[in-house]
């Protein structure tokens, strides 16, 4: 029987937050109709070997050698060839939670029944999570043609090879690492190592952790910048929101912009602002009045990286493929990972614009202190700002397109999606627009609190408090910022 936090894989269709779940140490269950297409889809491989028909990587070789007959007694050593030849990545491990993102997206993967391989393998994967072995994979090496370095790690830990994180930080030999846990190193039968490393499971298993990121950002960013209205408002007639009006939001009509612009109107509900004798600006500066057009750019971004990621999880992604329904392993490509590639890039670009119109309310918060910084009335250093200017500057630079650095690895293999680069760099542009959002939320709060006013937004209010306990902490710029991040970022519920 399954437990409450465990992830049942079976043939309904995965979710990127099955993933993220496992990733976050939950445990993993085959269902038996997981195993019953598992097994169908190992007896497709089975009957090819017993044909003697040509397939790539099971009885023909890898790459340029494509055409290349293996005899069968070579089987077995070529699984073993196969995997330490692909141990090539190089460059710091991925966390461990990344790892575990890895792995589990590679077992969704075997379960969808394209993978060719045994349940024992599948199980195999399962235990390794469930008992928290977890693979060193190094962070380089996959071109997104399949994130065959990464996968090698894997194959490598289960087949006893290959080494392991350990939960303090150390290193374990994968062998001592499945003794401790009561685990036996499997043997890779026919076709299973050129099928354990035939996915982009790097891309869409850390791509999923990534892709919560950005939606928790989305809403760090509606909150944000409803505390920047408050601010400029309590300082002079600044922060209209007549901008965020359900009004100005439906003619329009965009999903993402109607959304945000709702959420704002949901955290200023009960704000001054909206007091009917007071004077205001007709309208702002266009970082403030057009947030939730740019916010709601940003979560249509982040929807169709979810959209992806939920095709990449239920795609049969081997080369070649094992087809159940008609017994045959024909060689493709669905391992080109440009779809999810080309999400990772736009939603690189909206992160820059959001971070870039954040920067700017920054400027115009620290620009309404500058009295209160004259006179010694504030608390946040002022050069913060040029922190969250420097954040902008790299984001540009992060959003400039990765995948059109492809080049040829050898006769075949002559393009690559280079899904893994667009990710990581979307990675780091989720944390640089993480700390912008967060310097702007500390001018905002230091604001209110120079001008001796308490926002009465609903939602603005706790904020602000969150915010300002963080300033009053009295640390250093640097834990500031992280800490007001995490302020800001806060389940609100």
């Amino acid at each position: 029987m399954s437990g409450p936090r465990d992830v049942v894989l079976g043939t309904a269709r995965p979710q990127p937050s099955e993933v993220v779940a496992i990733a976050d140490g939950a445990r993993v269950v085959l269902a038996p109709a997981a195993l019953d297409l598992l097994a169908a889809s190992r007896a497709v491989v089975d009957r090819a070997i017993e044909a003697g028909e040509p397939v790539y990587g099971l009885n023909r070789r890898l790459g340029a050698g494509r055409d290349t007959a293996i005899d069968p007694a070579e089987f077995d050593a070529f699984q073993r060839r196969t995997i330490r030849n692909h141990r090539g990545g190089v460059g710091e491990p991925l966390s461990r939670r990344e790892a575990r993102a890895v792995v589990a997206a590679r077992l969704v993967g075997f379960t969808r029944g394209g993978a060719g391989v045994r349940p024992e393998l599948a199980a195999a994967y399962a235990a390794i999570l469930n008992a928290d072995v977890v693979p060193l994979i190094p962070k380089r090496g996959s071109v997104g043609a399949a994130d065959l370095t990464a996968l090698a790690e894997v194959a490598a830990v289960v087949t006893g090879d290959g080494t392991v994180l350990e939960a303090e930080g150390g290193e374990l030999a994968a062998a001592d690492a499945l003794a401790a846990a009561g685990l036996t190193p499997l043997a890779l039968a026919p076709h299973e190592a050129l099928a354990a490393l035939s996915a982009n499971a790097y891309s869409v298993g850390v791509g999923s952790l990534a892709a919560v990121e950005a939606d928790r950002l989305t809403l760090a960013a509606d909150r944000a910048v409803a505390l920047s209205l408050e601010a400029v408002g309590s300082a002079g007639p600044a922060g209209n929101p007549g901008a965020f009006s359900e009004l100005v939001a439906d003619a329009r009509g965009g999903e993402g912009q109607q959304a945000s612009a709702a959420a704002v109107r949901s955290l200023l509900s009960g704000s001054a602002l909206y007091a009917a004798d007071r004077v205001m600006t007709v309208q702002d500066p266009l970082s403030f009045r057009t947030a939730s057009q740019l916010h709601g750019a940003l979560q249509q971004s982040v929807r169709r990286l979810h959209d992806e990621l939920v095709v990449e999880l239920a795609a049969r992604s081997e080369n070649p493929v094992a087809d159940v329904a008609s017994g045959r392993l024909v060689s493709g490509g669905n391992f080109q990972a440009l779809p999810l590639a080309l999400d990772f890039e736009s939603l690189r670009v909206a992160l820059a614009h959001v971070a870039a119109a954040s920067e700017r309310r920054s400027a115009a918060l620290s620009l309404a202190l500058a009295p209160a910084r004259a006179d010694g009335r504030t608390r946040v250093p002022g050069l913060v700002l040029y922190a969250a200017a420097a954040d902008a500057a790299e984001l540009r630079q992060l959003a400039a397109p990765v995948t059109l650095g492809s080049t040829t690895l050898s006769g075949v293999e002559d393009h690559a999606s280079l899904a893994p680069l667009a990710l990581q760099t979307l990675q780091r542009s989720l944390e640089l627009t993480r700390e912008v959002l967060a310097i702007e939320a500390l001018h905002a709060s230091d604001l209110l609190h120079a001008g001796g006013s308490v926002p009465a937004g609903h939602g603005t209010g706790p904020l602000a408090a969150a915010v300002d306990e963080v300033i009053g902490s009295g640390v250093p710029a640097r834990e500031l910022v992280t800490r007001a991040a995490d302020a800001l970022f806060a389940d609100p519920r």
